[in-house]
């Protein structure tokens, strides 16, 4: 499912051009899809392959108000090289929800071995669940891992070269940039909606940097759940019940601690999924959750 994000797409932009082969066995790739109407979005694929049958996740629009996450199923041929997967579900989005049709993306192609240092790239279709199309266009991705290696050396080009300023220099580093881009930032007033098949939901939340003192509510469907809790570093868990069709669950900040902004890390889990979040508050900003159950 795809949107768009400028900011991780010119980061990107500077990482995919001609890059070095590196011997490495990851299977995940970070990378862009062209739409046919010509606008990129970025575009992350994590990849198992178990006897040729392919399983994994798709991320869209990494970092951006749209970010998707969904996952995927395919099969790979070791004999012809071909590889093909498709988006069979969304795990979370935050995009507004306004009906339930997304635009799924199912790619062919051949690729020498989805554990290989090659990249993935060629043509996808976009579907709807009835089949129907909604607009295809081209996929281009990096292992991750050369990726990195990348912002490294352009990292240490920066710092060494005479025409950057001491100042900025002290500023600018494109690998924390790319590894900040991996977590899930909960922004003040956006929402997360997860999809769900489980009768219940675990919360666990916990500082994982500095503790700082931040403080913060927690309501479910409007209603207080968890009040003036200090985050720290020892695990709060909630059990959250889903009892109905939607489940609504604000974080709001009290105070933005002695470091800012108000930060909690917040895993978001079900019998399927484990959502890795991080709040970014300032003091008396919420964000939400929204809990959509399948069945």
């Amino acid at each position: 499912m795809f949107k768009n994000n400028k900011y991780f797409l010119f980061i990107l932009t500077l990482l995919l051009l001609n890059t070095e082969i590196y011997s490495q066995s990851e299977q995940e790739y970070l990378g862009v899809i062209k739409l046919n109407d010509s606008s990129f979005i970025s575009y992350r694929l994590n990849l198992l392959e178990n006897n040729n049958l392919i399983s994994g996740y798709s991320i869209t629009d990494i970092g951006g108000d749209h970010e998707t996450k969904s996952n995927i199923r395919g099969t790979y041929d070791n004999k012809t090289n071909i590889l093909s997967f498709k988006e069979i579900g969304i795990v979370y989005t935050k995009s507004e929800i306004s009906d339930y049709d997304f635009c799924y993306i199912h790619f062919k192609g051949k690729v020498n071995s989805v554990d290989s240092n090659k990249n993935i790239e060629g043509k996808f279709n976009g579907l709807y669940n009835d089949g129907s199309t909604c607009i295809n266009g081209e996929i281009k991705l990096r292992n991750i891992q050369k990726i990195e290696k990348r912002a490294e050396k352009i990292d240490k080009l920066i710092q060494k070269s005479k025409q950057v300023d001491k100042t900025i220099k002290s500023t600018i580093s494109v690998a924390q940039t790319l590894d900040s881009l991996k977590m899930n930032i909960l922004k003040p007033n956006q929402n997360l909606t997860m999809f769900s098949n489980s009768s219940k939901l675990e919360l666990k939340i916990y500082d994982a940097g500095k503790v700082d003192g931040d403080k913060i509510n927690v309501y479910v469907n409007d209603t207080i759940f968890l009040r003036n809790y200090v985050v720290s570093k020892k695990i709060k868990q909630l059990t959250i019940p889903l009892k109905s069709k939607l489940t609504s669950i604000k974080v709001e900040a009290l105070n933005i601690g002695t470091i800012s902004p108000n930060t909690a890390k917040i895993e978001i889990i079900d019998q399927e999924n484990n959502i890795n979040t991080l709040t970014h508050l300032k003091k008396g900003e919420k964000t939400s959750i929204t809990i959509v159950k399948n069945n």
